[in-house]
C-alpha cells in the first residue's frame, strides 16, 4: 500500500511539472479609447456611439466627457497613413451629438452640440417654473456652438403645454449665463 501511495504521488508530481509550459504570445498594439465604444468610418469622419450607461454623464458636460474619454494625439497617430489636414469626429448618444473639428495637429477648431431631453439648469428651470405657472414642460432642446474653447452661442428650445395651451420658447443661454458647452 505505501508503494502504492508513493507512486501515485511520483504520477501526480510528474503530471504538474509537465504541464508547465510557456507559451508565447505576440505582440500586442494597444489604441487608447476607454469609452470602449464602437467606432464607424463614414467617408473622412469618424463616428463614436457613446454607450447608454454614459450617456447622461456625456450630456450633462460633452466637451469634459470627450476630453477626459479622447485622445486626439492617439487618434492622429492611428490614422496617420490616411494623412488628412483636418478631423471631424462625432460623438452619437440615444438623446444627441457632440461634432468636434479638430487641424491636423489635434487642436481643437470648433465645436457643434445638439442634445434633446436635456434638464434644464437650476436658475433657468425656476425662471420658467415662476412665469409659466401650470405649465408642463414636455420638450427640451439644447445646442450650441463653439469656436475653440470660447462659445459662440447656447440655445434652449423648450416646450410648455397646460391642457390645449402650448408655448414654445427660445431661451438664449449665453447671455442669459445658464448655458455650459466648454468644461
Amino acid at each position: 500500500m505505501k508503494t502504492f501511495v508513493i507512486s501515485i504521488l511520483l504520477s501526480l508530481t510528474a503530471a504538474i511539472l509537465s504541464a508547465q509550459e510557456v507559451t508565447v504570445l505576440d505582440e500586442a498594439r494597444l489604441f487608447y479609447a476607454p469609452l470602449n465604444v464602437a467606432v464607424t468610418q463614414e467617408g473622412d469622419s469618424y463616428v463614436y456611439n457613446i454607450k447608454e450607461s454614459q450617456a447622461r454623464q456625456f450630456a450633462r458636460a460633452p466637451i469634459g466627457f470627450m476630453k477626459a474619454n479622447f485622445d486626439i494625439q492617439s487618434f492622429i497617430a492611428h490614422t496617420a497613413k490616411k494623412k488628412y489636414h483636418a478631423y471631424l469626429v462625432t460623438f452619437k448618444s440615444t438623446n444627441g451629438a457632440l461634432e468636434v473639428d479638430f487641424d491636423s495637429e489635434g487642436n481643437l477648431l470648433e465645436t457643434r452640440q445638439q442634445f434633446k431631453n436635456v434638464i434644464l439648469p437650476t436658475q433657468l428651470r425656476n425662471e420658467v417654473y415662476n412665469s409659466f405657472q401650470g405649465y408642463t414642460l414636455t420638450k427640451a432642446k439644447y445646442t450650441a456652438r463653439t469656436k475653440g474653447e470660447i462659445l459662440a452661442n447656447a440655445t434652449y428650445k423648450i416646450r410648455l403645454e397646460n391642457g390645449k395651451d402650448k408655448q414654445n420658447l427660445k431661451i438664449d443661454a449665453k447671455s442669459s449665463g445658464v448655458g455650459v458647452a466648454v468644461n
